[in-house]
Protein backbone atom coordinates (compact mmCIF):
# COMPACT_ATOMS: atom_id res chain seq x y z
CA UNK A 1 0.00 0.00 0.00
CA UNK A 2 2.77 2.37 0.94
CA UNK A 3 4.69 1.61 -2.09
CA UNK A 4 1.55 2.21 -4.66
CA UNK A 5 0.39 5.45 -2.71
CA UNK A 6 4.15 6.67 -3.44
CA UNK A 7 3.81 5.90 -7.07
CA UNK A 8 0.68 7.80 -7.51
CA UNK A 9 2.55 10.89 -5.34
CA UNK A 10 4.79 10.18 -8.11
CA UNK A 11 2.65 10.42 -11.37
CA UNK A 12 0.87 13.43 -9.70
CA UNK A 13 3.85 15.22 -9.39
CA UNK A 14 4.87 14.51 -13.19
CA UNK A 15 1.91 14.79 -14.44
CA UNK A 16 1.33 18.36 -13.17
CA UNK A 17 4.54 19.06 -14.53
CA UNK A 18 3.57 18.14 -17.72
CA UNK A 19 0.68 20.13 -17.41
CA UNK A 20 1.97 23.27 -16.61
CA UNK A 21 4.74 22.95 -19.62
CA UNK A 22 2.23 22.55 -21.76
CA UNK A 23 -0.48 25.56 -20.29
CA UNK A 24 3.10 27.45 -20.28
CA UNK A 25 3.61 26.69 -24.27
CA UNK A 26 0.16 27.21 -25.01
CA UNK A 27 -0.01 30.94 -23.82
CA UNK A 28 3.17 31.19 -25.47
CA UNK A 29 1.74 30.11 -28.37
CA UNK A 30 -1.34 32.55 -28.09
CA UNK A 31 0.76 35.45 -27.94
CA UNK A 32 2.54 35.22 -30.07
CA UNK A 33 -0.23 34.08 -32.71
CA UNK A 34 -2.05 37.19 -31.56
CA UNK A 35 -1.65 40.59 -32.72
CA UNK A 36 1.34 42.89 -31.43
CA UNK A 37 1.55 46.72 -31.07
CA UNK A 38 4.47 48.89 -31.64
CA UNK A 39 4.06 52.39 -30.86
CA UNK A 40 6.39 55.49 -30.91
CA UNK A 41 5.44 59.31 -30.58
CA UNK A 42 2.89 60.42 -28.62
CA UNK A 43 0.09 58.44 -26.11
CA UNK A 44 -3.09 60.21 -27.79
CA UNK A 45 -4.15 60.58 -31.24
CA UNK A 46 -4.57 63.80 -32.93
CA UNK A 47 -7.34 65.16 -35.51
CA UNK A 48 -4.78 66.02 -38.60
CA UNK A 49 -5.49 66.92 -41.98
CA UNK A 50 -4.47 64.38 -44.54
CA UNK A 51 -4.29 64.42 -48.14
CA UNK A 52 -5.17 61.10 -50.04
CA UNK A 53 -2.50 60.00 -52.48
CA UNK A 54 -0.61 56.29 -53.11
CA UNK A 55 3.22 55.10 -52.33
CA UNK A 56 4.37 52.25 -54.76
CA UNK A 57 7.34 51.52 -53.29
CA UNK A 58 9.81 49.27 -55.23
CA UNK A 59 11.11 47.06 -52.65
CA UNK A 60 14.43 47.03 -51.62
CA UNK A 61 15.42 50.46 -49.01
CA UNK A 62 13.48 52.79 -48.70
CA UNK A 63 13.48 56.03 -51.00
CA UNK A 64 13.67 58.67 -48.53
CA UNK A 65 12.34 61.35 -50.67
CA UNK A 66 9.23 59.65 -51.60
CA UNK A 67 8.72 58.69 -48.31
CA UNK A 68 8.96 62.35 -47.14
CA UNK A 69 6.39 62.85 -49.45
CA UNK A 70 3.93 60.05 -48.04
CA UNK A 71 4.50 61.77 -44.45
CA UNK A 72 4.14 65.34 -45.56
CA UNK A 73 0.41 64.25 -46.82
CA UNK A 74 -0.21 62.90 -43.31
CA UNK A 75 -0.49 66.38 -42.22
CA UNK A 76 1.32 65.83 -38.93
CA UNK A 77 -1.19 63.17 -37.88
CA UNK A 78 -1.00 59.42 -36.73
CA UNK A 79 0.78 56.55 -38.89
CA UNK A 80 0.61 53.22 -38.68
CA UNK A 81 2.43 50.33 -40.48
CA UNK A 82 1.02 46.70 -41.03
CA UNK A 83 2.31 43.92 -40.94
CA UNK A 84 2.03 39.96 -41.23
CA UNK A 85 5.22 39.03 -39.01
CA UNK A 86 8.10 41.43 -38.13
CA UNK A 87 8.25 43.67 -35.82
CA UNK A 88 7.91 47.61 -35.26
CA UNK A 89 11.55 48.27 -37.31
CA UNK A 90 9.73 51.25 -39.26
CA UNK A 91 8.61 53.05 -36.33
CA UNK A 92 12.15 55.03 -35.49
CA UNK A 93 12.66 55.31 -39.16
CA UNK A 94 9.23 57.17 -40.07
CA UNK A 95 9.14 59.35 -36.83
CA UNK A 96 12.40 60.86 -36.59
CA UNK A 97 14.80 59.78 -39.13
CA UNK A 98 13.53 62.08 -42.17
CA UNK A 99 12.98 64.93 -40.95
CA UNK A 100 9.17 65.12 -41.41
CA UNK A 101 7.05 65.92 -37.94
CA UNK A 102 3.79 63.46 -37.42
CA UNK A 103 2.41 62.92 -33.67
CA UNK A 104 2.94 59.05 -33.59
CA UNK A 105 3.95 55.80 -35.96
CA UNK A 106 2.30 52.79 -35.10
CA UNK A 107 3.41 49.06 -36.34
CA UNK A 108 0.94 46.48 -36.23
CA UNK A 109 1.52 42.84 -36.30
CA UNK A 110 -1.31 40.99 -37.53
CA UNK A 111 -0.27 37.25 -38.33
CA UNK A 112 -3.68 35.47 -38.84
CA UNK A 113 -7.86 36.36 -39.51
CA UNK A 114 -7.98 35.81 -35.67
CA UNK A 115 -5.76 38.83 -35.10
CA UNK A 116 -7.15 40.63 -38.48
CA UNK A 117 -10.44 40.66 -36.80
CA UNK A 118 -9.49 42.22 -33.61
CA UNK A 119 -11.50 45.04 -32.42
CA UNK A 120 -8.21 46.65 -30.72
CA UNK A 121 -6.58 46.78 -34.44
CA UNK A 122 -9.29 48.19 -36.03
CA UNK A 123 -9.94 51.01 -33.85
CA UNK A 124 -6.11 51.71 -33.88
CA UNK A 125 -6.06 51.57 -37.47
CA UNK A 126 -9.20 53.99 -38.10
CA UNK A 127 -7.37 56.91 -36.13
CA UNK A 128 -4.32 56.61 -38.74
CA UNK A 129 -3.41 59.75 -41.04
CA UNK A 130 -1.41 57.29 -43.27
CA UNK A 131 -1.42 53.46 -43.35
CA UNK A 132 1.83 51.97 -45.16
CA UNK A 133 1.69 48.25 -45.69
CA UNK A 134 5.18 46.57 -45.66
CA UNK A 135 6.98 44.02 -46.57
CA UNK A 136 6.54 40.48 -46.39
CA UNK A 137 4.52 37.68 -48.22
CA UNK A 138 1.37 38.71 -49.99
CA UNK A 139 -0.57 35.41 -49.62
CA UNK A 140 -0.73 36.10 -46.08
CA UNK A 141 -2.23 39.34 -46.26
CA UNK A 142 -5.06 38.31 -48.77
CA UNK A 143 -5.28 35.41 -46.82
CA UNK A 144 -5.43 36.46 -43.33
CA UNK A 145 -6.97 39.99 -43.79
CA UNK A 146 -9.62 39.72 -46.72
CA UNK A 147 -13.01 40.43 -45.47
CA UNK A 148 -11.82 41.09 -41.95
CA UNK A 149 -11.65 43.89 -39.70
CA UNK A 150 -8.94 45.10 -40.88
CA UNK A 151 -9.99 44.69 -44.13
CA UNK A 152 -12.73 47.26 -43.20
CA UNK A 153 -10.64 49.42 -42.03
CA UNK A 154 -8.58 49.90 -44.78
CA UNK A 155 -11.89 50.24 -46.64
CA UNK A 156 -12.53 53.53 -44.40
CA UNK A 157 -9.40 54.74 -44.46
CA UNK A 158 -9.05 54.85 -48.09
CA UNK A 159 -12.50 55.46 -49.55
CA UNK A 160 -13.98 57.03 -46.39
CA UNK A 161 -11.36 59.31 -44.65
CA UNK A 162 -9.15 59.31 -47.65
CA UNK A 163 -5.58 59.11 -46.37
CA UNK A 164 -2.53 58.17 -47.92
CA UNK A 165 -1.60 54.33 -48.09
CA UNK A 166 1.32 53.22 -49.11
CA UNK A 167 3.64 49.47 -49.73
CA UNK A 168 6.50 47.66 -50.40
CA UNK A 169 7.37 44.27 -52.35
CA UNK A 170 4.42 42.44 -50.87
CA UNK A 171 2.78 45.33 -49.63
CA UNK A 172 2.79 47.17 -52.97
CA UNK A 173 1.35 43.89 -54.67
CA UNK A 174 -2.01 44.26 -52.88
CA UNK A 175 -2.91 47.88 -53.77
CA UNK A 176 -3.74 47.03 -57.34
CA UNK A 177 -7.20 46.06 -58.15
CA UNK A 178 -6.02 42.60 -59.35
CA UNK A 179 -3.03 41.05 -56.93
CA UNK A 180 -0.63 38.69 -57.90
CA UNK A 181 -1.11 36.52 -54.40
CA UNK A 182 1.80 33.91 -54.96
CA UNK A 183 -0.21 31.33 -53.41
CA UNK A 184 1.49 28.70 -54.54
CA UNK A 185 5.40 30.83 -53.97
CA UNK A 186 7.12 32.97 -56.35
CA UNK A 187 6.54 32.43 -60.44
CA UNK A 188 9.70 32.84 -62.65
CA UNK A 189 9.45 35.32 -66.02
CA UNK A 190 10.26 32.15 -68.17
CA UNK A 191 7.07 30.11 -66.34
CA UNK A 192 4.88 32.95 -66.60
CA UNK A 193 5.25 33.35 -70.38
CA UNK A 194 5.70 29.86 -71.20
CA UNK A 195 2.28 28.87 -69.70
CA UNK A 196 0.13 31.89 -68.13
CA UNK A 197 -2.09 29.72 -66.49
CA UNK A 198 1.23 27.88 -64.64
CA UNK A 199 -0.02 26.76 -61.35
CA UNK A 200 2.07 29.28 -59.51
CA UNK A 201 0.33 32.45 -61.53
CA UNK A 202 -2.74 32.97 -59.22
CA UNK A 203 -4.36 35.89 -59.18
CA UNK A 204 -7.37 37.77 -56.59
CA UNK A 205 -9.33 40.18 -57.02
CA UNK A 206 -11.95 42.63 -54.74
CA UNK A 207 -9.41 43.19 -52.31
CA UNK A 208 -8.61 47.18 -52.44
CA UNK A 209 -10.41 49.36 -54.55
CA UNK A 210 -8.27 52.41 -54.30
CA UNK A 211 -8.69 55.13 -57.23
CA UNK A 212 -6.43 55.46 -59.96
CA UNK A 213 -5.73 51.47 -59.87
CA UNK A 214 -8.39 50.65 -61.41
CA UNK A 215 -7.28 47.56 -63.78
CA UNK A 216 -3.93 47.60 -62.63
CA UNK A 217 -1.74 44.61 -61.37
CA UNK A 218 1.39 45.93 -59.89
CA UNK A 219 4.76 44.61 -59.77
CA UNK A 220 7.77 45.23 -57.53
CA UNK A 221 11.72 44.64 -57.46
CA UNK A 222 11.44 44.53 -61.29
CA UNK A 223 14.78 44.30 -61.98
CA UNK A 224 16.14 42.01 -59.84
CA UNK A 225 16.85 38.98 -61.79
CA UNK A 226 15.49 35.78 -60.88
CA UNK A 227 16.55 31.92 -60.43
CA UNK A 228 16.02 31.61 -64.27
CA UNK A 229 18.12 34.79 -64.94
CA UNK A 230 15.03 36.57 -66.12
CA UNK A 231 13.67 40.58 -64.07
CA UNK A 232 9.85 40.23 -63.40
CA UNK A 233 8.48 42.18 -67.01
CA UNK A 234 7.95 38.92 -68.39
CA UNK A 235 5.90 37.52 -65.32
CA UNK A 236 3.98 40.65 -65.16
CA UNK A 237 2.82 40.94 -68.68
CA UNK A 238 1.62 37.32 -68.04
CA UNK A 239 -0.13 38.39 -65.64
CA UNK A 240 -1.93 40.90 -67.20
CA UNK A 241 -2.63 38.44 -70.30
CA UNK A 242 -4.90 36.37 -67.82
CA UNK A 243 -6.31 39.57 -66.97
CA UNK A 244 -7.88 40.00 -69.95
CA UNK A 245 -8.23 36.55 -70.58
CA UNK A 246 -9.85 35.95 -67.97
CA UNK A 247 -12.09 38.77 -66.94
CA UNK A 248 -11.89 40.74 -70.25
CA UNK A 249 -10.24 44.02 -68.73
CA UNK A 250 -8.78 46.90 -70.13
CA UNK A 251 -5.16 45.61 -68.37
CA UNK A 252 -2.83 48.02 -67.06
CA UNK A 253 0.57 47.32 -64.77
CA UNK A 254 2.80 49.68 -62.89
CA UNK A 255 6.43 48.18 -62.65
CA UNK A 256 8.97 49.51 -60.44
CA UNK A 257 12.54 48.60 -59.97
CA UNK A 258 14.04 47.76 -56.23
CA UNK A 259 15.50 51.53 -55.23
CA UNK A 260 12.59 53.37 -57.08
CA UNK A 261 9.57 54.56 -55.62
CA UNK A 262 5.84 56.18 -57.17
CA UNK A 263 3.61 58.83 -55.39
CA UNK A 264 0.14 59.16 -56.83
CA UNK A 265 -1.29 62.07 -55.61
CA UNK A 266 -4.86 63.71 -55.30
CA UNK A 267 -5.43 64.10 -59.30
CA UNK A 268 -3.56 61.01 -60.48
CA UNK A 269 -0.25 62.38 -61.33
CA UNK A 270 2.53 59.95 -60.48
CA UNK A 271 6.04 60.92 -59.29
CA UNK A 272 8.59 58.44 -59.79
CA UNK A 273 11.27 59.31 -57.07
CA UNK A 274 15.07 57.62 -57.66
CA UNK A 275 18.57 57.88 -56.78
CA UNK A 276 21.42 57.87 -59.57
CA UNK A 277 23.35 55.79 -57.58
CA UNK A 278 20.82 52.69 -59.02
CA UNK A 279 19.14 52.31 -61.89
CA UNK A 280 15.90 53.63 -60.94
CA UNK A 281 12.87 53.19 -63.39
CA UNK A 282 8.77 52.93 -63.18
CA UNK A 283 7.12 51.22 -65.96
CA UNK A 284 3.60 52.31 -67.17
CA UNK A 285 2.02 49.18 -69.49
CA UNK A 286 -1.26 49.91 -71.09
CA UNK A 287 -2.85 46.91 -73.29
CA UNK A 288 -5.13 49.53 -74.91
CA UNK A 289 -8.07 46.98 -75.21
CA UNK A 290 -5.42 44.38 -77.32
CA UNK A 291 -6.28 40.44 -76.57
CA UNK A 292 -3.39 38.36 -76.49
CA UNK A 293 -3.63 36.03 -79.68
CA UNK A 294 -2.36 32.88 -77.33
CA UNK A 295 -3.02 32.48 -73.77
CA UNK A 296 -3.76 29.00 -73.23
CA UNK A 297 -2.88 26.45 -70.44
CA UNK A 298 0.12 24.65 -71.26
CA UNK A 299 0.83 27.32 -74.21
CA UNK A 300 3.37 29.81 -74.37
CA UNK A 301 1.90 32.94 -74.37
CA UNK A 302 1.60 35.17 -78.02
CA UNK A 303 0.63 38.90 -77.76
CA UNK A 304 2.04 40.57 -80.56
CA UNK A 305 -0.29 42.89 -82.53
CA UNK A 306 2.24 43.25 -85.04
CA UNK A 307 4.51 44.25 -82.13
CA UNK A 308 2.52 46.85 -80.62
CA UNK A 309 0.86 44.66 -78.07
CA UNK A 310 1.85 46.96 -75.13
CA UNK A 311 2.16 50.66 -75.02
CA UNK A 312 4.96 51.46 -72.32
CA UNK A 313 6.12 54.44 -70.73
CA UNK A 314 9.46 54.20 -69.04
CA UNK A 315 9.74 57.15 -66.14
CA UNK A 316 13.34 57.58 -64.53
CA UNK A 317 13.37 58.04 -61.07
CA UNK A 318 15.37 61.27 -59.45
CA UNK A 319 15.43 62.73 -56.10
CA UNK A 320 12.41 65.67 -56.92
CA UNK A 321 10.51 63.64 -58.46
CA UNK A 322 10.11 65.52 -61.08
CA UNK A 323 9.62 62.92 -64.24
CA UNK A 324 5.85 62.14 -64.19
CA UNK A 325 2.89 59.91 -65.73
CA UNK A 326 -0.15 60.62 -65.40
CA UNK A 327 -2.46 57.69 -64.14
CA UNK A 328 -6.10 59.91 -64.51
CA UNK A 329 -5.66 59.34 -68.47
CA UNK A 330 -3.18 57.08 -69.26
CA UNK A 331 -2.25 59.27 -71.94
CA UNK A 332 0.67 61.10 -71.09
CA UNK A 333 3.61 61.40 -68.93
CA UNK A 334 7.09 64.03 -68.39
CA UNK A 335 10.70 63.35 -68.32
CA UNK A 336 10.47 59.54 -70.01
CA UNK A 337 9.95 57.80 -72.99
CA UNK A 338 7.58 55.49 -74.88
CA UNK A 339 7.89 52.08 -76.43
CA UNK A 340 6.14 48.96 -77.26
CA UNK A 341 6.41 45.89 -75.69
CA UNK A 342 5.04 42.17 -77.17
CA UNK A 343 5.38 38.18 -76.74
CA UNK A 344 6.00 35.79 -79.25
CA UNK A 345 5.53 32.19 -78.43
CA UNK A 346 6.66 32.69 -75.14
CA UNK A 347 9.33 35.22 -75.61
CA UNK A 348 9.06 38.75 -74.39
CA UNK A 349 10.36 41.71 -77.11
CA UNK A 350 11.26 45.29 -76.62
CA UNK A 351 10.26 47.41 -79.22
CA UNK A 352 11.58 50.92 -80.73
CA UNK A 353 10.52 54.17 -79.28
CA UNK A 354 6.77 54.81 -79.74
CA UNK A 355 5.79 57.45 -82.25
CA UNK A 356 9.53 56.68 -84.15
CA UNK A 357 10.15 54.64 -87.23
CA UNK A 358 12.46 52.04 -87.86
CA UNK A 359 14.72 52.29 -91.10
CA UNK A 360 16.14 49.19 -92.43
CA UNK A 361 18.69 48.70 -95.44
CA UNK A 362 18.75 45.94 -97.80
CA UNK A 363 22.89 46.54 -99.83
CA UNK A 364 22.62 43.84 -102.92
CA UNK A 365 25.24 43.62 -105.20
CA UNK A 366 24.04 45.62 -108.37
CA UNK A 367 24.61 42.29 -111.14
CA UNK A 368 23.71 39.43 -109.07
CA UNK A 369 21.23 41.06 -106.55
CA UNK A 370 23.00 38.82 -104.15
CA UNK A 371 23.28 40.32 -100.53
CA UNK A 372 26.17 41.84 -99.74
CA UNK A 373 27.92 41.33 -96.07
CA UNK A 374 29.77 43.64 -94.32
CA UNK A 375 28.36 46.95 -96.68
CA UNK A 376 28.88 50.14 -94.67
CA UNK A 377 25.69 52.22 -94.17
CA UNK A 378 25.75 55.66 -92.43
CA UNK A 379 22.15 57.83 -92.03
CA UNK A 380 22.10 61.45 -91.14
CA UNK A 381 21.62 61.74 -87.14
CA UNK A 382 21.66 57.93 -86.82
CA UNK A 383 25.49 56.69 -86.77
CA UNK A 384 26.74 53.91 -88.82
CA UNK A 385 25.66 50.59 -89.24
CA UNK A 386 27.18 47.23 -90.73
CA UNK A 387 25.21 44.94 -93.05
CA UNK A 388 24.88 41.40 -92.02
CA UNK A 389 24.76 38.42 -94.24
CA UNK A 390 21.36 38.94 -95.36
CA UNK A 391 22.32 42.56 -96.25
CA UNK A 392 20.51 44.25 -93.77
CA UNK A 393 21.66 47.14 -91.48
CA UNK A 394 18.62 48.72 -89.40
CA UNK A 395 18.14 52.30 -87.87
CA UNK A 396 15.51 52.49 -85.14
CA UNK A 397 14.20 54.93 -82.65
CA UNK A 398 13.93 57.80 -86.00
CA UNK A 399 11.85 61.00 -85.50
CA UNK A 400 8.95 61.08 -88.55
CA UNK A 401 9.26 63.80 -90.91
CA UNK A 402 12.31 64.25 -91.78
CA UNK A 403 14.60 64.19 -94.63
CA UNK A 404 17.63 62.34 -93.41
CA UNK A 405 21.02 61.81 -95.93
CA UNK A 406 22.32 58.41 -96.11
CA UNK A 407 25.67 56.95 -97.68
CA UNK A 408 26.47 52.92 -98.27
CA UNK A 409 29.69 51.76 -99.23
CA UNK A 410 31.31 48.43 -99.56
CA UNK A 411 35.45 48.16 -100.45
CA UNK A 412 35.08 46.66 -103.99
CA UNK A 413 32.14 48.63 -104.99
CA UNK A 414 31.07 52.20 -105.67
CA UNK A 415 29.42 53.95 -103.51
CA UNK A 416 25.98 55.17 -102.91
CA UNK A 417 24.31 58.09 -101.42
CA UNK A 418 20.73 59.29 -101.60
CA UNK A 419 18.04 60.80 -99.05
CA UNK A 420 14.92 59.41 -97.22
CA UNK A 421 12.00 61.22 -96.17
CA UNK A 422 10.43 59.65 -92.75
CA UNK A 423 6.65 59.92 -93.13
CA UNK A 424 4.03 57.45 -90.89
CA UNK A 425 5.37 53.93 -91.84
CA UNK A 426 8.53 52.18 -91.39
CA UNK A 427 10.92 51.81 -94.36
CA UNK A 428 12.99 49.37 -95.94
CA UNK A 429 14.76 50.61 -98.74
CA UNK A 430 16.99 48.50 -101.38
CA UNK A 431 20.12 49.77 -102.65
CA UNK A 432 22.49 48.15 -105.10
CA UNK A 433 26.21 48.61 -105.38
CA UNK A 434 28.34 48.01 -108.49
CA UNK A 435 31.93 46.55 -108.73
CA UNK A 436 34.30 49.16 -109.16
CA UNK A 437 37.09 50.88 -107.62
CA UNK A 438 36.82 54.91 -106.54
CA UNK A 439 40.60 56.51 -107.82
CA UNK A 440 42.48 57.79 -105.24
CA UNK A 441 43.29 61.07 -107.38
CA UNK A 442 43.50 62.43 -111.00
CA UNK A 443 40.75 62.36 -113.64
CA UNK A 444 37.42 60.42 -112.63
CA UNK A 445 36.40 57.88 -115.02
CA UNK A 446 34.12 59.35 -117.72
CA UNK A 447 34.63 62.97 -116.64
CA UNK A 448 36.55 65.43 -117.82
CA UNK A 449 37.83 67.41 -114.48
CA UNK A 450 40.97 66.68 -112.27
CA UNK A 451 39.63 66.72 -108.29
CA UNK A 452 42.69 67.72 -106.05
CA UNK A 453 43.43 68.66 -102.50
CA UNK A 454 46.11 71.55 -101.94
CA UNK A 455 48.21 72.68 -100.26
CA UNK A 456 49.87 69.34 -98.89
CA UNK A 457 50.95 69.33 -96.67
CA UNK A 458 48.75 71.82 -95.09
CA UNK A 459 48.56 73.63 -92.06
CA UNK A 460 45.32 75.39 -91.18
CA UNK A 461 43.18 74.76 -93.36
CA UNK A 462 43.16 73.14 -97.03
CA UNK A 463 40.94 73.40 -100.03
CA UNK A 464 39.34 70.53 -102.77
CA UNK A 465 39.39 72.09 -106.38
CA UNK A 466 36.54 70.52 -108.76
CA UNK A 467 35.46 71.89 -112.11
CA UNK A 468 31.73 72.11 -113.71
CA UNK A 469 31.99 68.83 -114.73
CA UNK A 470 32.53 67.28 -111.19
CA UNK A 471 29.13 66.44 -109.46
CA UNK A 472 30.39 66.17 -105.83
CA UNK A 473 27.64 65.33 -103.46
CA UNK A 474 29.48 64.45 -100.22
CA UNK A 475 32.58 65.62 -98.56
CA UNK A 476 33.95 63.62 -95.79
CA UNK A 477 37.55 63.82 -94.04
CA UNK A 478 38.83 60.70 -92.31
CA UNK A 479 41.44 60.95 -89.61
CA UNK A 480 44.38 57.63 -88.76
CA UNK A 481 42.20 56.36 -86.79
CA UNK A 482 39.08 55.90 -89.18
CA UNK A 483 36.60 58.48 -87.11
CA UNK A 484 35.00 61.00 -89.04
CA UNK A 485 35.92 64.55 -88.35
CA UNK A 486 34.40 66.78 -91.21
CA UNK A 487 31.56 66.29 -93.34
CA UNK A 488 29.57 68.69 -95.56
CA UNK A 489 26.11 67.48 -96.60
CA UNK A 490 25.08 66.71 -100.00
CA UNK A 491 24.37 69.96 -102.42
CA UNK A 492 26.46 72.13 -100.03
CA UNK A 493 29.36 72.01 -102.13
CA UNK A 494 29.65 74.75 -105.19
CA UNK A 495 32.26 74.12 -108.35
CA UNK A 496 35.78 75.41 -107.83
CA UNK A 497 37.77 76.00 -104.92
CA UNK A 498 36.54 75.18 -101.68
CA UNK A 499 38.20 75.72 -98.31
CA UNK A 500 37.88 74.11 -95.28
CA UNK A 501 39.21 75.12 -91.67
CA UNK A 502 40.91 72.20 -89.92
CA UNK A 503 42.73 75.17 -87.58
CA UNK A 504 41.53 72.27 -84.25
CA UNK A 505 42.49 69.44 -85.70
CA UNK A 506 45.86 67.37 -84.53
CA UNK A 507 48.77 67.25 -87.39
CA UNK A 508 48.91 64.39 -88.84
CA UNK A 509 47.58 62.28 -91.54
CA UNK A 510 44.06 62.38 -92.92
CA UNK A 511 41.94 61.23 -95.53
CA UNK A 512 40.15 63.53 -97.73
CA UNK A 513 36.66 61.58 -99.50
CA UNK A 514 34.88 62.55 -102.14
CA UNK A 515 31.38 61.08 -103.48
CA UNK A 516 30.04 61.47 -106.75
CA UNK A 517 27.05 59.91 -108.37
CA UNK A 518 29.27 57.23 -109.82
CA UNK A 519 32.83 56.87 -107.59
CA UNK A 520 34.12 57.41 -104.21
CA UNK A 521 37.34 59.43 -104.46
CA UNK A 522 40.06 59.09 -101.35
CA UNK A 523 42.65 62.16 -101.59
CA UNK A 524 45.60 61.80 -99.02
CA UNK A 525 46.57 64.81 -96.84
CA UNK A 526 48.90 65.75 -94.64
CA UNK A 527 48.49 68.30 -91.93
CA UNK A 528 51.07 70.08 -90.07
CA UNK A 529 51.78 72.78 -87.76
Amino acid sequence: MIIRMYFMKFFIRQYTKVFAVWALAALMFNQVAAQSFFRTGADGYVSAEALPGILLAGGASDNNDAMRWFLERAGGGDIVVIRASGSGTYNNYLYSSLGVPVNSVTTIVIPDRAAANSQEVYEVMKEAEAVFIAGGNQWNYINHWKNTLVHDALNYLIHEKQVPIGGTSAGLAVLGEVVYSAQNNTVWSSEALGNPYHFRVTLEREFLGIPFLEHVVTDSHYNRAESDGMTREGRHVAFMARMVSDWDMPARGIGINEFTAVGVDEVGLARVFGSPDHDDYAYFIDSRGNVPEVCADGEPLTWDHDGEALLVYQVPGNREGSHTFDLAGWETGHGGTWSHWYVREGVLYFGPTAGTREVAFRVLHGINEAPIDGALVSLEGSGENTTDSEGLAVFSDIEPGETLYYQVSRQGFLGETGELTIGDENISHTVFLYPGDATSSGTAPGEEISIRVGPNPASGRFYLETGPGMDILQVRLIDALGSQVLWQKPGALAPGRNWYDVSDLSPGFYMVVAITSSARYSLPLLLVQ
